[in-house]
């Protein structure tokens, strides 16, 4: 599969996500060829067809913990959706996440660095990104998008850009860095008002294997987003923590963020951002944690229990695009391009 149809699969859960209802007590609509049943209804007619419940895609009526289940077997070989680790994704193996501090040696394994050749020769880490698949990450549109910068490389399973080896009590495996193949912006990405600020990039070869330090996070299918919900999200990037610092920061961090309304963080935006849309989240930090430049393209993370899963998983559903000056700045919240 190439880029644009990988382009088009995103348009597909775009297009699930906004079937989706808050409501406890209707059914929402399913997407042809699937109806919204009971979750023991659904996992019993899948078992009977001999296929799993990775099939689930999205619940459809909360209160009454219905989903939306196929009408009849899958006759495909393959589908779009089965190249998504969907089972495999979102998992970390740190125990505990709390805003502030560094993270810890596969907090956030999903985490990407876009590395660029400058025009002065030199390789530079200007953007961040995440890995969606085993040959695909998703980022900002406007990383692919800077002056005298051409995208290179992408690095997995970096913590500290200061050190050769991280190691502390352990060291964790060795970071591995994979050629570009292509990057496609969004087709209406707008680089003056930063619609749209959204981007896949292929890697030339796939990671071979998913470990405790390279593994995707998952996509937001079934998870219901209006913009406008009060939820905490965690963010997680090399940016600095000082806007007023020359660099970003050598050690991977996070923090937690407040998500704010849409209408209420558009009338604080610059003129030349607003309107904010609907395909776009706000979201502020407490005590100036935020976004910062050199987070672009990095992720905004819910931990969501699905009702097919076994566990809770980390899901991205939205990337960093632009934030205050100074970062974390309280009067201004931070931009997300939404991608649930």
């Amino acid at each position: 599969m190439d880029v644009t149809d990988f382009l088009l699969l995103l348009s597909v859960f775009f297009k699930l996500a906004m079937q989706t209802t808050s409501a406890k007590e209707e059914d929402s609509g399913c997407v042809d060829g699937m109806s919204c049943m009971s979750l023991a209804e659904c996992s019993a007619q899948l078992r009977s067809w001999q296929q799993n419940e990775s099939d689930i895609l999205f619940r459809c009526n909360y209160g009454k913990q219905k989903v939306c289940c196929p009408l009849s077997p899958r006759t495909r070989e393959k589908s779009n959706m089965d190249l998504l680790p969907n089972e495999k994704c979102g998992l970390t193996s740190a125990s505990k996440i709390s805003s502030g501090h560094n993270a810890t040696f596969g907090q956030f394994p999903w985490m990407a660095l876009l590395g660029s050749r400058l025009s002065n020769g030199g390789l530079r880490f200007i953007c961040g990104g995440t890995l969606i698949s085993d040959q695909y990450i998703l980022t900002a549109a406007h990383c692919l998008h800077i002056v005298n910068a051409t995208l290179e490389i992408i690095r997995l399973g970096e913590h500290n850009l200061d050190t050769v080896e991280d190691c502390e009590d352990y060291c964790s495996d060795p970071v591995q860095d994979y050629q570009v193949e292509m990057a496609v912006s969004h087709k209406e990405f707008d680089i003056h008002n930063l619609k749209n600020d959204i981007a896949l990039i292929r890697l030339h070869t796939k990671v071979p294997q998913y470990t405790d330090y390279i593994r995707p996070i998952c996509l937001p299918f079934g998870i219901n987003i209006t913009g406008e919900e009060e939820t905490k999200y965690q963010i997680a990037g090399w940016g600095k923590t000082d806007f007023y610092e020359p660099k970003g920061s050598a050690v991977l961090q996070f923090a937690t963020v407040n998500s704010v309304p849409l209408e209420d963080c558009n009338s604080r935006q610059a003129a030349e951002v607003r309107p904010l849309g609907d395909t776009q989240l706000c979201a502020a930090g407490n005590s100036g944690e935020d976004a910062c430049k050199g987070d672009s393209g990095g992720p905004l993370m819910d931990v969501v229990q699905l009702p097919t899963r076994r566990t809770a998983q980390i899901f991205q559903v939205g990337l960093v695009s632009f934030g205050s000056i100074p970062c974390g700045a309280q009067t201004t919240p931070s931009v997300y391009t939404r991608v649930s």
